[in-house]
């Protein structure tokens, strides 16, 4: 309603009273009369029924059937009576009559649904023979017992169509009401209206410059003033405006000079022509920027001097300078043009020009203002281009590719076309960063970026989604030509040969494809897939291509792992895992030899949960370290409780506690910082501890293990190459890892009893381990079998749920439960 006129405003506030006080007075009559006739037509039938019944009496006295249906038909004769019933109490018709059709038919039934009254007959207390002069009221008669009922049935189609009539009859005048009212309404609001809106229209024509506008002075009252200020506004403002004009002509002819002097030192270019639109004056920077001299110029049509050129096109055009010389108007380009000089060369301009007039506003020429704007435009295309593009490939950025994939999943949803997303995450870049630094790897992506954009079609979108990661979106494709696009990226990228400072250097790339259809989901729910099938296609070898399926089994177990992320950390933060110990017992009943216990992480959730269910996750997203920081800490807690309560008793010489290492702790450089003040701060004997780290592992971070290894050792510390056997196997390794315990694998100790091979397996690495002073320790021994073959292959220490399953750490170290459970709330709330 802020934005009607006051037109409507003043119809409506005069209309809508009116016209509510006609609806609610005809709305108020037709009810009234919808409800009288009807009442009417119950009033009526009741009073049928009720002086029927005492003139039947008689007849169900008497017994007399000809008597009451006699009355019964009688009744027939009044209006809109459709039938009448007298029966007995046990509800037997003793007469009975209806209103008949033509012919003795009976009549259709009504479509109204008609009206039944019931009136009971009593017998009264007189003799019968005196009924007579009890009706002439002779004989007072009394009720003593009902002798049955009387049943009229009435139709109301007559006051049904009474009622639609004085329906229709108040819809008419309900409907002439507000006519009436309607044109009541206008010729008020047009006696309001009209005044307001002359000044309007007049107050509109001064705003827009045309003071000569005069309202004809009609109205009186507050309109009449209000055309009179209209009036005596218009005259002040066409006086000052006057004025203006003639002291702004006088000034600028009193500072003609001044302004010669400020235009030679002003950093825009300005050029003056005469009425007919030839140059008449340039400032040095016009003549800078056109390579005109201004003795040149003078004279000459401002077209062949200021020549400018259309940007995108490239066109000259013609400068409207007529619009100020003919029509007095300025103009004002914001748009850039491109201004070509004298000799050919081309800055980009914004520009502007006006009219000069002389003292008496006639306009005497033009005067055209213009500046360089070349390099404040290359900013604003830089800027524009880097809000959709990665600056160091050049290719579009992620989130101008988030937009044309978004654009992609709806034309597969309104249009049922069929796309492809492929997501490239290149193997082994790091390599290239860590061996020649950052510079190189930019240069790398640069180059491939450039291969790639030349192996996929001009319909498709190619774009950098951040560190080495790649999205296309392959437009108008089927999932079997999207693979093979897939594959010969995938071939491109292995095929590239990247060299920087005399080293060559090969890549490969892990694409994850995923089909964008009418139902692929939403843009978050496409990029998670296409990540997911990406990492799949990491997890099996790397350098090749899995495609998005729902259902799939590897991105099933993917989605797992990502659900154990969260698991994980919560366990971090509100404390939730469990220390269990298992033995380490030697095969050769060694005398004195310390008692040797692995520490065993599990989840403590309704059932713990093993480390084979969560290990693979926390790898994958670097929570190991974390992990491995939560089982120092917490072990070294509970063993400073251990050897205080022993102390004296020489606890600290009979036992030893293994404690396994993920290979991202040994790669983390600020680890061995964290295990030293751990040993400062619990004052743990570094000799009570071996820390196991895997094959794996090691060789993964070889250097870094080395350095970790020889550093704890100095300290005291014990170390074990866990799992030897699963992984590499290269015996060459232990030569340059300096530990004291060699595990073998239980794939191979598990089927020793059975499998000759796995048994020769063993013993061989049995061997090598003690020709190089190791002391072997077989894992997973779950039988005696394996205990007795292990004992005969000479093997120095078993291990597995055979000889002894884990128990809870606290068990193992003889502690009451509550101090773990104190260990674990301290932690806790320390977090």
């Amino acid at each position: 309603m802020k934005e009607w006129g006051i037109k409507a405003r003043v119809l409506v506030l005069a209309l809508a009273p009116l016209a509510a006080v006609v609806l609610l007075i005809s709305v108020h009559f037709v009810l009234t009369r919808i409800q009288g006739l009807e009442q009417a037509l119950k009033d009526r039938g009741q009073a049928i029924a009720r002086q029927l019944a005492p003139a039947c009496e008689y007849g169900m006295v008497s017994g007399n059937r000809a008597i009451l249906a006699a009355l019964a038909k009688s009744a027939l004769r009044e209006a809109d009576v459709m039938s009448v019933v007298i029966a007995d109490m046990r509800g037997t018709a003793l007469a009975r009559a209806a209103v008949r059709g033509e012919e003795g038919e009976a009549p259709a039934a009504p479509q109204a649904e008609p009206h039944s009254f019931r009136a009971p007959i009593f017998q009264s207390e007189v003799a019968v023979e005196e009924l007579r002069g009890a009706e002439e009221g002779s004989v007072p008669i009394s009720a003593t017992r009902q002798l049955g009922w009387v049943t009229v049935t009435l139709s109301p189609a007559a006051t049904q169509a009474q009622q639609l009539r004085v329906l229709i009859e108040s819809l008419l005048i309900t409907l002439l009401g507000l006519a009436g009212t309607a044109v009541f309404a206008l010729r008020m609001a047009r006696g309001v209206v009209q005044p307001i809106l002359t000044l309007t229209r007049a107050v509109q024509r001064i705003r827009d410059g045309d003071l000569g506008e005069r309202v004809a002075q009609r109205s009186g009252g507050e309109l009449g003033e209000l055309e009179a200020g209209v009036n005596a506004m218009a005259a002040a403002l066409a006086q000052a405006r006057a004025l203006e004009q003639k002291r702004a002509e006088d000034a600028l002819f009193h500072e003609k000079l001044r302004a010669q002097v400020t235009l030679e030192s002003i950093g825009d270019g300005v050029i003056t022509t005469d009425a007919a639109g030839n140059i008449a004056y340039m400032n040095p920077v016009a003549e800078q920027f056109t390579e005109w001299k201004i003795e040149d110029a003078r004279g000459r049509p401002l077209k062949q001097v200021f020549r400018i050129f259309d940007e995108t096109s490239n066109e000259q055009e013609e400068y409207p300078i007529h619009y100020c010389l003919k029509e007095g108007r300025t103009i004002r380009h914001d748009s850039h043009h491109l201004l070509m000089s004298h000799d050919g060369g081309k800055i980009e301009i914004q520009n502007s020009a006006a009219p000069i007039r002389d003292r008496d506003g006639s306009i005497i020429g033009a005067v055209v203002v213009f500046h360089d704007v070349t390099e404040i435009h290359g900013m604003a295309r830089r800027m524009a281009f880097l809000a959709s593009h990665d600056p160091l490939t050049g290719l579009l950025n992620r989130r101008e590719f988030e937009e044309r994939l978004k654009l992609a999943l709806e034309g597969a949803r309104s249009e049922g076309s069929q796309h492809a997303l492929c997501y490239l995450d290149l193997d082994q870049f790091k390599i290239v960063n860590d061996t020649c630094g950052h510079i190189a790897g930019d240069e790398l992506l640069k180059q491939l970026a450039h291969q790639l954009q030349k192996e996929i079609r001009q319909s498709d979108v190619l774009a950098r989604l951040g560190g080495d990661e790649f999205g296309v979106i392959l437009e108008g494709c089927s999932i079997e030509k999207a693979t093979q696009i897939a594959d010969m990226l995938r071939e491109t990228v292995r095929n590239f040969r990247f060299v920087w400072q005399k080293r060559a250097f090969e890549i490969g790339v892990s694409i994850g494809l995923v089909p964008i259809t009418a139902d692929a989901g939403g843009l978050t729910d496409v990029l998670s897939a296409a990540d997911s099938a990406c990492y799949v296609a990491k997890d099996h070898g790397r350098n090749r291509i899995h495609i998005y399926q729902a259902g799939d089994a590897a991105l099933t177990q993917r989605h797992g792992e990502m659900q154990w992320v969260h698991r994980l950390r919560q366990g971090l933060e509100q404390n939730s895992f469990d220390l269990y110990c298992q033995p380490i017992v030697s095969l050769k009943g060694e005398a004195g030899a310390p008692g040797f216990y692995e520490i065993l992480v599990r989840i403590q959730e309704e059932d713990l949960v093993l480390p084979t269910a969560f290990i693979p996750a926390a790898e994958r997203y670097h929570l190991m370290p974390s992990i491995d920081r939560w089982v120092i800490d917490n072990v070294f807690t509970m063993l400073r409780k251990y050897f205080a309560q022993r102390q004296g008793e020489g606890a600290e010489r009979a036992v030893r506690f293994a404690i396994n290492l993920s290979g991202q702790s040994l790669g983390d450089e600020k680890f061995f910082e964290f295990v030293a003040a751990e040993f400062k701060r619990h004052e743990i004997d570094p000799e009570n501890i071996c820390f196991e780290i895997t094959e794996t592992a090691a060789i993964a971070n070889l250097a870094r293990a080395r350095d970790f290894i020889s550093r704890l050792k100095k300290m005291g510390c014990h170390f074990a190459l866990d799992d030897f056997g699963s992984g590499l196997s290269s015996f060459g390794y232990l030569k340059s890892l300096p530990v004291d315990y060699l595990k073998i694998a239980g794939d191979f100790v598990r089927d020793i009893v059975d499998d000759p091979v796995d048994y020769a397996m063993v013993e061989a690495i049995n061997q090598i381990g003690h020709v190089m002073g190791l002391t072997t320790v077989a894992e997973s021994v779950e039988s005696q079998e394996i205990l007795a073959k292990l004992r005969d292959s000479n093997v120095d220490y078993a291990q597995g749920n055979g000889i002894e399953p884990p128990r809870p750490f606290y068990e193992v170290l003889g502690l009451p439960a509550d101090d773990w459970h104190a260990v674990r709330n301290g932690a806790r709330a320390a977090g």
